[in-house]
């Protein structure tokens, strides 16, 4: 079914620009072959209207010759054919129309029914010709937006897929982390790892249920990292001090779930781990303008620091590209006596 006439409002608009045409129709009539006002206006209004459904048959011309697919010299050949045979038929029609009104009492001119027949058929082919151009250029318009819409669909879903993959990386990460912490205590205190592991177990399930939402907001975010402290609290002891601060509206900002996990567990695995007295790790968010500022820092023994292999750093870098592209950051400042790490994200609206 063409599509206009599913759009009640499109087909009003399309009868009206060919009631305007027949109205045109009537003027040149008057100006070229004569006749009263009230006589031509009958003539040339009906006229415009046979024309509007005819001028449709364009739309199927146009869908069975699409411009990607044919040739200029077959879209050309074949639109003046059409041109010739339907302007034909409407001029046969005007013809039949005309002696009617004649016939019908009008003063209808008498003796021009070859200038007639000459001016519905020029007319007629221009009016087609018309409409087939219309109908391309609408479908040249549809098949861009199109493909944008394949082209935006595509690097949705390819967006989507790098997100879940970087996902699937960072339960491994972590759970190698949690493990390891673990392993360290079940000799000399197997109850801290008892309840290492009950902690741990809880904080799993939280991650999962967190980790199912596309955004979360910062604050629910920065819970659960504080989970996780609380668990390496009961392996460092005094050792591991946590401090946060985060403001009201900074905390309602939406951030992709875990994207904290892999700082908070670089600050215990390469700062706190690495100090005999230990020390605080800090977590401060707030916001600047359109974006929000998450800052994680935490000391660190510049000598006996151990090397890491940076993947931590690096998914959440991937994580922040893919989520937010160019609109996001992540900036490292490394110091000999700490270690400072900023997120920058724009503000969205968070997920319930």
């Amino acid at each position: 079914m063409h599509p206009i006439l599913g759009d009640r409002l499109r087909l009003r608009l399309h009868m009206v620009a060919w009631a305007l045409v027949g109205a045109t129709l009537g003027l040149l009539v008057h100006a070229l072959i004569g006749g009263g006002w009230t006589e031509v206006m009958l003539f040339g209004l009906p006229m415009g209207l046979i024309a509007a459904p005819v001028s449709l048959s364009a739309w199927y011309l146009c869908r069975a010759l699409p411009l990607a697919r044919t040739s200029a010299t077959n879209i050309g050949v074949t639109s003046v054919a059409a041109a010739v045979i339907t302007s034909s038929l409407w001029a046969g029609l005007g013809r039949l129309w005309w002696a009617t009104l004649g016939r019908m009492g009008l003063e209808m001119p008498a003796g021009q029914p070859t200038a007639l027949f000459a001016l519905l058929s020029g007319l007629g082919a221009f009016g087609y010709l018309l409409s087939v151009t219309v109908q391309y250029v609408m479908q040249a318009s549809e098949d861009s937006v199109a493909f944008e819409r394949r082209a935006l669909e595509s690097q949705i879903a390819q967006r989507e897929a790098e997100l879940r993959a970087l996902r699937a990386q960072v339960d491994p990460h972590f759970l190698f982390n949690s493990l390891n912490s673990v392993a360290g205590l079940i000799g000399p205190d197997p109850e801290k790892a008892r309840l290492m592991c009950q902690m741990l177990g809880d904080f799993l399930r939280d991650s999962l249920t967190l980790g199912g939402n596309a955004r979360v907001t910062l604050g629910r975010e920065i819970a659960l990292a504080e989970q996780y402290l609380r668990i390496e609290q009961v392996r460092f002891g005094r050792r591991l001090g946590v401090r946060s601060s985060v403001t009201a509206d900074a905390g309602a900002v939406a951030v992709p779930p875990l994207i904290l996990q892999p700082l908070v567990e670089n600050a215990v695995r390469h700062g706190i781990a690495t100090r005999l007295d230990g020390g605080t790790i800090v977590i401060e968010a707030s916001l600047a303008g359109e974006r929000a500022v998450i800052i994680v820092t935490n000391p660190r023994d510049a000598d006996g620091g151990r090397r890491g292999t940076g993947f931590g750093l690096e998914i959440v870098r991937r994580r922040l590209a893919a989520s937010f592209g160019d609109r996001a950051a992540l900036a490292i400042e490394p110091a000999p006596e700490g270690y400072r790490v900023s997120l920058t994200i724009p503000v969205e609206e968070a997920a319930a």
